[in-house]
């Protein structure tokens, strides 16, 4: 079960939030508990079977991680089986190995399971702070089960540290105006992915199926900041959504972007896209190498954007792409960038970022290079017949999603609440603008048929 579906939207959300709330409080964990593995079974029964085991290998390190926190040469072994089990997981379930075997024993069944990449940064994340004495290994198996497994965050995170999320998930709380933010801010999510995010993407796809010489070299370096707009949408999309959710239950989850995708440095960038992602990797992998040199800077940024990228898919191209971003943040700190003019960075950082959706977007280094040899000189100057074609089907949706992601129209709704009128329409409005987004919404479900793809299995 995907968020994006008939099956979430009118019929698990409403009945599981019914369930929840008329829950007494002493039960509400266990029930969320009980919503969010009915949620992850939706996705395949084998795949559930392995987060759930997972989790209980997770549950049984922390405990295990506790008792030997005396005995430090025996709990640092009991942390590097843990975090091999759960990366070696990871990589192992990406793998094209493990495709085969799927066409072979288990054809039919899905065996990624639902969010498994942000899962492996909480457990991970979960026994590296119980190792170093930042929270105890947790008794409750209910609890910790319900901090890896809640199903808002599942899919597409954020990143949440076990100190952090135990004391919202323990104490949700119920407040109507609270549910109608969430399903509010669910919809607005929706519509990033379904309206925006999908009719965007299919730009660079027709562009990277054409032949070489189609078309022209404008269009190509157009078509991958459309793809850069594609990631961020979907991407904060999804974030949206489950923020959204969360808020439905009566839990508040950490914002992971931005509001703008246009950003004035690499530095901005790195701070504002999925943050909690970055942050992660930030505080668990780039400490470790960060000094004062400006060599050990760079090898801090490389390390921690190449695990980024092969985080976000186990191929070459992601890994170029972290160690594009690592390298660019390290050439900006030691170059200044604050002695540039600010619209030049802007362009410089939209590059750079354009440069890194094609690679993070395309599954091997053929295809990076046929599209990036166009973009570096190799396709026509001039625009050519089918540019006006693409620019027809597509111009629209694009001119739309520079707006979306320019953050603009937050603004103009901060002066709308200015005016008395405004506030005085304001639920009105809301539950208008809530009502159209919701048809809009399942006008283009059905027209997809309720399959809806991602640019990113995580």
């Amino acid at each position: 079960m995907q968020f994006a579906s008939f099956t979430l939207i009118f019929l698990f959300l409403p009945i599981t939030m019914l369930l929840f709330y008329l829950t007494p409080n002493r039960w509400k964990r266990e029930v969320m508990l009980g919503i969010s593995l009915l949620f992850l079974c939706s996705g395949g029964w084998l795949a559930a079977a392995v987060e759930i085991l997972l989790t209980a290998l997770t549950y049984g390190a922390g405990l295990l991680l506790e008792h030997l926190r005396q005995r430090k040469h025996l709990s640092r072994l009991v942390l590097t089986g843990s975090i091999l089990l759960h990366f070696g997981a990871l990589l192992l379930l990406r793998s094209d190995w493990l495709f085969s075997l799927k066409a072979g024993w288990f054809s039919g069944k899905s065996l990624f399971p639902l969010g498994l990449a942000f899962f492996t940064l909480q457990s991970v994340g979960y026994c590296i702070d119980v190792f170093r004495g930042k929270i105890h290994g947790e008794k409750n198996w209910r609890q910790l089960g319900l901090y890896l497994l809640f199903y808002p965050r599942l899919i597409m995170g954020p990143v949440v540290s076990y100190s952090v999320a135990v004391k919202s998930l323990c104490t949700p709380v119920f407040d109507i105006a609270r549910v109608g933010q969430g399903l509010l801010r669910f919809l607005v999510g929706l519509g990033k992915k379904l309206i925006l995010a999908n009719w965007l993407g299919m730009l660079f796809q027709t562009l990277c199926q054409a032949d070489t010489g189609t078309y022209s070299l404008m269009l190509v370096w157009l078509g991958a900041f459309a793809q850069l707009m594609t990631l961020y949408l979907e991407l904060s999309g999804y974030a949206d959504m489950a923020i959204g959710l969360g808020l439905c239950y009566g839990v508040r989850l950490p914002e992971s972007f931005g509001k703008s995708l246009f950003y004035p440095s690499m530095a901005a960038f790195a701070d504002q896209w999925n943050r909690t992602v970055v942050q992660w990797f930030s505080h668990y992998v780039g400490t470790h190498f960060r000094g004062k040199n400006h060599f050990l800077y760079l090898f801090a940024m490389l390390a921690t954007w190449g695990c980024i990228g092969l985080w976000y898919g186990f191929r070459l191209p992601s890994l170029l792409f972290g160690l594009l971003i690592g390298g660019a943040l390290w050439l900006e700190h030691l170059l200044w960038r604050n002695s540039y003019h600010s619209v030049i960075r802007y362009i410089l950082t939209a590059v750079l970022l354009s440069l890194g959706a094609v690679l993070l977007s395309l599954p091997d280094l053929q295809s990076v290079w046929s599209y990036v040899r166009i973009m570096v000189g190799t396709g026509s100057l001039a625009p050519t017949e089918a540019d006006a074609d693409v620019l027809r089907a597509y111009g629209l949706i694009f001119l739309a999603a520079v707006y979306s992601v320019s953050g603009n129209w937050r603004y103009l709704l901060r002066r709308a609440e200015e005016q008395s009128w405004f506030r005085l329409l304001r639920t009105p409005l809301t539950l208008l603008a809530a009502l159209l987004l919701l048809a809009a919404n399942t006008a283009f479900l059905i027209q997809t048929g309720g399959a809806v793809s991602m640019q990113l299995l995580l």
